[in-house]
This record gives C-alpha cells, sequence and structure tokens, in this order.
C-alpha cells in the first residue's frame, strides 16, 4: 500500500512540475516573441527611413555593430547559446550536455532578442526550445528532482522517419 500510495505522490509531483514548466517556458516565450516583434519593427523603422536621412542609417549601423559585438561577447562567455539550441537539448536528453541553465537561458533570451530582432535570418522556434528545455532544468533544480537520459539507441530510432 505504501508503494502505491509513493507512486501517486510521484504523479501528482510531475503533473504539477509540467504545469509550472508550461507556464514559465509559455510566459517566457510570448516574451520573447514580443520582445524580437517589438527590436523588428524599430530596425523596419530604420532601415525604411535611412533611405531619406543618413542618420538613421547611421543609427542602424551603430545598433547592429553593438548588437554583434554584445552577442559575440554573451557566445565567448557561454557558447551554448549559439544556433537553435535545439543540438543541445538533445544532448541534454542523451547526457552528453551539461550546463548551467540559468547562464543559458538570460543570455539566450537577450541573445536572441537582439539577434533576431536586428533582422538577422534567424528562426525563433529553436531558440523557444531551448528556453523551455532550460526552464524546465531550472525547475528540475529548485525541487531536487534528478533527470532521466534516453538511451541513445532509442532516442535515435525515435528520430528515424518512417
Amino acid at each position: 500500500m505504501q508503494v502505491r500510495e509513493n507512486y501517486k505522490l510521484s504523479q501528482v509531483k510531475t503533473i504539477v512540475n509540467g504545469i509550472i514548466i508550461g507556464m514559465l517556458a509559455g510566459s517566457t516565450v510570448s516574451v520573447f516573441r514580443w520582445s524580437i516583434g517589438h527590436m523588428t519593427n524599430l530596425m523596419r523603422y530604420l532601415y525604411i527611413n535611412s533611405i531619406h536621412h543618413l542618420s538613421f542609417l547611421l543609427t542602424a549601423i551603430v545598433i547592429n555593430v553593438i548588437i554583434g559585438l554584445l552577442v559575440g561577447w554573451f557566445l565567448k562567455q557561454q557558447p551554448d547559446i549559439k544556433g537553435s539550441g535545439i543540438p543541445q537539448v538533445e544532448g541534454q536528453l542523451l547526457g552528453e550536455v551539461d550546463y548551467g541553465w540559468w547562464a543559458v537561458l538570460w543570455r539566450k533570451f537577450i541573445g536572441g532578442i537582439l539577434a533576431i530582432g536586428s533582422g538577422l535570418y534567424l528562426g525563433r522556434e529553436g531558440p523557444s526550445i531551448q528556453l523551455g528545455s532550460t526552464l524546465g532544468q531550472g525547475v528540475a533544480q529548485f525541487t531536487k528532482q534528478v533527470g532521466f537520459v534516453i538511451a541513445k539507441s532509442s532516442f535515435q530510432v525515435a528520430l528515424q522517419p518512417d
């Protein structure tokens, strides 16, 4: 009987953690995408008006140089924020990659907004997945839950197209 009660309690904890992670990830990704939209609008305004005013062109160039330097500095501090983030998430699931969740979270969030919002041709989906995964890692750390590692062969089989 004790085993059954512990199992039910474990299920409830998992459901509650899933709800918490879902709310945090959804909120974070919503703010991420909203911020990218506003940054894109600002840069579009500068680009369009740079045709008529040299000051807008110079401002856009200065902003892009600052963004490039800042994102480069973020990458130097935390290489796991590069790219879409999906390979890093897969690596974590396979137990091949381990990184501090907070350092990746805030750098990926700010760097992604700046890079994507400034007009670089990057997708929003990969960074959103890494942000959600990283938030899940943070919740697991706070609740002192030990994660699991998917066996490499079963993960690769799950990724194989039919």
